[in-house]
C-alpha cells in the first residue's frame, strides 16, 4: 500500500547566487515512521498432507496508518510563473528496515517536472496516476482505516498499490473549483507500443463543503508493468501462500477501471461515497490446461465512509465496503467489509490509532481449496494472509510520526 502523503518539512535549503537572487530553490527531506501490533483471525496454513487449517496471529505491522517512507522533494522558481520540481520517495518496512521492493530505491516516486502558475504541472518519471489521485481521497484506507482497510486486494488501485513507470503526467491548476489531469505510461518495448502501456484521466470539482470526482484507468499487463512481476510482486494480494490465495488475479492482459466519488462536510462530520468498476482481462488465476488464456473477471466496489471530529485532535470513523466479483460467463462472489477506527493526535507530527476490520465472503467463492481444487469462499483482509474460512477479523493499534 502506498497512498497518503502527509508529512512535514525537516530540512529546507535555499540557494542564492552571486549576492543576487536569480532563482529561489529548496530541497526538503520528509517522511513517516509508522508501526503497530496487529491481531488477526483465521490466517490460513497449508498442512503437509495438503489440507488447510487456520489460526490466530499476532504480528508487528509497519506503515499501517501511513506507509513508512522517506523522500526528497525540491522546487526552483525560474521566473515568469514557471517552477521546476522533483520528488524522490522510498517506502520501507518498519519491522525489518528492508525496502518494500528489492532493487528499487525510490519505489514510490521518482519524477521531475515543470509547473506553470497559469495552467498546471507536467512531470515525468515513476509516479501515481491521475485516476487514483482524484478518487483515492474518498477511501477510508487513505485517511484513517490503515492499508488493511482498503478495497479487496486494492484491485481498483484507489490505495495506489501500484504506480505508473516511465510516465508523463499533467495536473491542472484550480479553474474556479475545477481541476483535471491525465497520466500516460510508455511501455518502452520496441515493436510493441501497447506492451505495458497505461493511461488515466480524471477531473474534480470542489465548491464549499462539496467535492466530486470521476476518472478512468487503463493498464496493459499490470503484473509486469507496475507490480514488480512474478518475482518482485508488491501488490496487496500477497503470494506468500500461493496454493490458496488470490495473487495471480492481477496476472492479466489488461486492467481497466472507472469510478466516481464525492464527499460533503456537515459541521464536524464528513461523509464520502465512492464507486469503482474494475475489469481484469484474461486473468491467469482462472487459467487451466483447457483454458490457458485465462478468463476475465470484474469487480464492482462501493464504499461509504463517515468521519466525525469530536475535537481537533480526536476523530472517530466507520466505513462499509461492498465488493461484487463476477467471473465472465460464470460465478459471482461478494465481499462485505466493515472498518472502524479512532485516531488521536498527540501533536502536529505524532498520532495514535486503533482500527478494527472485519470481512465476510459469500456466493460461489473465488478461492481454491488446495486439497480438492474446488471453489470456496476465502476472506482476505488486504495485506494479510488469506483466511481459511469465509470470514476474517483484524484489530490493530499503533503510532505514527511524521517528519
Amino acid at each position: 500500500m502506498k497512498k497518503n502523503f502527509a508529512g512535514s518539512t525537516l530540512v529546507v535549503l535555499s540557494v542564492g547566487l552571486s549576492g543576487s537572487v536569480y532563482a529561489q530553490s529548496s530541497v526538503t527531506l520528509y517522511g513517516t515512521v509508522d508501526a503497530g501490533v496487529i491481531y488477526s483471525t483465521n490466517q490460513q496454513v497449508t498442512n503437509a498432507n495438503g489440507s488447510v487449517s487456520g489460526g490466530h496471529a499476532v504480528q508487528l505491522g509497519g506503515g499501517n496508518l501511513v506507509p513508512s517512507r522517506w523522500g526528497l522533494m525540491g522546487t526552483e522558481d525560474i521566473g515568469g510563473g514557471i517552477k521546476a520540481s522533483f520528488d524522490l520517495e522510498n517506502q520501507f518496512l518498519t519491522g525489518t528496515g528492508a525496502m518494500l521492493q528489492s532493487g528499487s530505491l525510490f519505489n514510490r516516486q521518482a519524477w521531475v517536472g515543470l509547473g506553470d502558475a497559469r495552467f498546471g504541472t507536467l512531470t515525468a518519471g515513476r509516479q501515481y496516476d491521475s485516476y487514483s489521485d482524484f478518487l483515492g481521497v474518498y477511501a477510508s484506507s487513505n485517511s484513517w482505516a490503515t492499508q488493511y482497510g482498503s478495497h479487496f486486494g486494492d484491485i481498483d488501485n484507489l490505495n495506489e498499490a501500484f504506480n505508473f513507470n516511465n510516465a508523463l503526467k499533467f495536473t491542472s491548476v484550480d479553474f474556479g473549483g475545477l481541476t483535471f489531469g491525465g497520466t500516460f505510461s510508455l511501455g518502452g518495448q520496441a515493436g510493441n507500443f501497447a506492451a505495458k502501456r497505461g493511461y488515466s484521466l480524471a477531473a474534480a470539482y470542489n465548491h464549499g463543503p462539496v467535492s466530486l470526482s470521476a476518472g478512468y484507468l487503463s493498464l496493459n499487463q499490470p503484473l509486469d508493468a507496475a507490480l514488480g512481476g512474478a518475482s518482485g510482486y508488491i501488490g496487496d494480494l500477497s503470494c506468500a501462500n500461493a496454493a490458496a490465495n488470490y495473487c495471480t488475479l492481477q496476472s492479466a492482459s489488461s486492467l481497466k477501471a472507472w469510478g466516481a466519488g464525492g464527499s460533503v462536510v456537515i459541521d464536524k462530520a464528513t461523509l464520502a461515497l465512492v464507486y469503482t468498476h474494475t475489469r481484469l482481462q484474461n486473468s491467469q488465476y482462472f487459467a487451466s490446461a483447457a483454458n490457458p488464456g485465462g478468463t476475465g473477471v470484474s469487480f464492482d466496489i462501493a464504499e461509504l465512509n463517515a468521519v466525525y471530529n469530536f475535537t481537533p485532535a480526536w476523530t472517530l470513523a466507520a466505513a462499509y465496503i461492498f465488493n461484487s466479483a463476477k467471473v465472465s460467463g460464470g460465478s459471482s462472489t461478494r465481499f462485505h467489509q466493515i472498518n472502524l477506527g479512532t485516531n488521536y493526535a498527540l501533536s502536529k507530527r505524532t498520532a495514535l490509532y486503533t482500527v478494527a476490520i472485519a470481512q465476510k465472503s459469500s456466493g460461489a467463492g473465488l478461492g481454491v481449496d488446495p486439497a480438492t481444487g474446488s471453489n470456496v469462499n476465502y476472506a482476505q483482509i488486504p495485506n494479510l494472509v488469506n483466511s481459511n474460512s469465509d470470514r476474517q477479523l483484524a484489530v490493530m493499534a499503533g503510532v505514527r510520526v511524521n517528519f
